[in-house]
């Protein structure tokens, strides 16, 4: 059995840091605040018609687009006393943008002989041995205590989701050789335009038991104390080292850049002499633009917009 006093020691540390943890999950892990996931208390997951369901997406649809999530939503999460504060954050952006992927290796029922918690334990670390292999600073999180497991990375910038996923999909596709029968859950999901995608709890207490994240402690010097907890735990969560574009890119994964649109005539050259025609440019470029374009390029997709688009001649003018 669990130690009461314990427990309730773990929770103080995490309700002591909530401020910090919730400034740094919405500057590293939240994608959207038009919407997340949001656990129900024990009494309210059975219906009158006796159907089950443990989280809804919230807010409300008549509250969506009036209210957004923020850092006191955040905080309420890690200070949370029962499974109805737990939050989950989703996975994409509006836009199609990650600024992090997490594998899911779950353990929900103890009598499926086929999964165990060592299995799973086994399956997880060798996967976060490859990812810091590869230069990223995974966490390895206990995320339920009874065989469940979660591994985050963090991106510098927001990441391309369908790149992410598919890397994400190749990472785990030898799960059959570390021992699983199928495939862990993986976030962000296969992303769809319009949707608002998949999501996942963030690192705190359980919606259901009574367990607080675990982090695995990747100091070697320190093996017999494996798991952190409590202070040690978050003071490792909030020394993550986000994942470099430079090593994004070497594992293939594309950057999310937003758009810039221009228009030509009067923005790219200076249009003084007005309309002569979709093939005639008369007039020369505004003093510079070649290098407030190239700067632009740094940080955004840049697309070109033009009237003269609407024919093969004026788009190559």
């Amino acid at each position: 059995m669990s130690d009461p006093s314990f427990h309730e020691r773990i929770a103080g540390e995490w309700r002591e840091r909530a401020p910090e943890l919730a400034d740094w999950t919405m500057r590293r892990l939240v994608n959207r605040t038009d919407v997340w996931g949001r656990y129900l208390k024990k009494r309210h997951r059975t219906n009158t018609a006796g159907e089950k369901n443990n989280a809804i997406t919230a807010p409300f649809r008549n509250e969506r687009g009036k209210v957004f999530l923020g850092c006191s939503s955040l905080e309420k999460h890690f200070k949370a006393k029962d499974g109805g504060g737990v939050l989950g954050l989703h996975s994409s952006g509006s836009d199609g943008s990650s600024r992090w992927f997490a594998i899911d290796i779950d353990l929900h029922d103890d009598d499926d002989l086929s999964v165990t918690r060592e299995g799973n334990f086994v399956a997880a670390r060798g996967w976060w041995e490859q990812l810091v292999e590869m230069g990223f600073d995974p966490l390895f999180i206990d995320s339920n205590g009874r065989g469940g497991y979660h591994i985050w990375v963090i991106f510098e910038h927001p990441m391309d989701s369908k790149t992410v996923r598919k890397f994400a999909e190749q990472l785990v596709s030898n799960f059959d050789v570390r021992g699983l029968d199928a495939p862990p859950d993986l976030f962000p999901g296969n992303y769809r335009y319009g949707s608002y995608g998949s999501w996942l709890r963030m690192p705190g207490r359980h919606h259901t038991h009574d367990h607080f994240s675990r982090v695995w402690n990747d100091e070697l010097w320190d093996e017999d104390n494996r798991w952190l907890e409590g202070h040690d735990a978050i003071d490792r969560i909030l020394r993550t080292r986000p994942a470099s574009l430079e090593l994004c890119e070497r594992a293939e994964l594309e950057r999310r850049r937003k758009t810039v649109c221009l228009d030509f005539d009067g923005v790219i050259h200076s249009y003084q002499s007005g309309w002569k025609g979709e093939t005639v440019i008369p007039d020369p470029p505004i003093h510079r633009v070649d290098q407030a374009i190239r700067r632009l390029r740094e940080h955004f997709r840049v697309v070109v917009y033009s009237a003269r688009c609407r024919s093969d001649e004026g788009m190559m003018a």
